[in-house]
């Protein structure tokens, strides 16, 4: 074969095949041009959709703390109507008790009885354990409890349930609770034993004790009586001027 004709076959040769690579090039940049932007789309649809998930989230959590607050509010007003019933006037539930007449000084001796029982126990402010120790509104609460009435745990609410008697002695019984105090509000309650005594739990280093009972001390707001009877005047309890 002739030389001339040889270069000139490769001259042709070389000539298709750049012809074949810029035929190509365009092609082979489209075809990478969607695989470039589904990366950048994908990226640019998760930043959009995050603040919709936070939203959502944040919505969510703020619906269920609006329900527990007013799961918590229905919660305190049972409470506080719970409280109401339990601090009201006690000698509805004695009748219902059927603490009859006859049956009433029997019922007021047993108080007296347990009350002075405890008798030589420590004061302990706070503490309501029969065997060890009391202070005054424990006392009586443990006193009480033991013959199936219950009281609420502090003197001052104790004042306030039962049938007020007033200050005269002639007009109290033995199991009355008698209340001490500053202005309105009751500090220290005691159980009346008769004859003028009355059983209490006094301070520390004095403990649970028998004690006169001073109708005039300006401290004395007067009787309450739980167990009612026939000549009981069957009044809400109010504190004695």
């Amino acid at each position: 074969m002739p030389i001339p004709f040889a270069t000139a076959l490769r001259r042709l040769a070389l000539l298709l095949g750049l012809v074949a690579i810029v035929v190509a090039t365009p092609s082979g940049a489209a075809a990478e041009k969607p695989r470039g932007r589904k990366p950048v789309a994908t990226a640019r649809r998760s930043v959009a959709q995050k603040p919709v998930v936070r939203t959502r989230a944040r919505t969510a959590t703020a619906r269920t703390s609006a329900r527990s607050r007013k799961a918590a509010s229905a919660r305190r007003a049972r409470n506080r109507r719970s409280r109401h019933v339990a601090t009201g006037p006690l000698f509805p539930t004695v009748a219902q008790a059927s603490f009859v007449s006859d049956s009433a000084d029997a019922l007021r001796d047993s108080i007296v009885s347990v009350a002075r029982q405890q008798i030589g126990l420590p004061y302990v402010w706070g503490a309501e354990a029969p065997g060890r120790a009391f202070d005054c509104s424990g006392l009586v609460k443990y006193v009480m409890s033991w013959l199936h009435v219950d009281l609420p745990r502090t003197a001052n609410e104790q004042a306030y349930t039962g049938i007020r008697i007033g200050r005269d002695l002639d007009r109290m019984k033995p199991g009355d609770l008698l209340t001490f105090g500053t202005g309105r509000r009751i500090t220290h309650i005691a159980i009346y034993s008769g004859n003028g005594k009355y059983v209490h739990a006094s301070r520390p280093g004095v403990g649970v004790v028998e004690s006169l009972l001073n109708t005039r001390a300006a401290r004395f707001k007067g009787a309450i009586r739980l167990v009612a009877d026939a000549d009981t005047v069957t009044s809400k309890s109010e504190l004695t001027p």
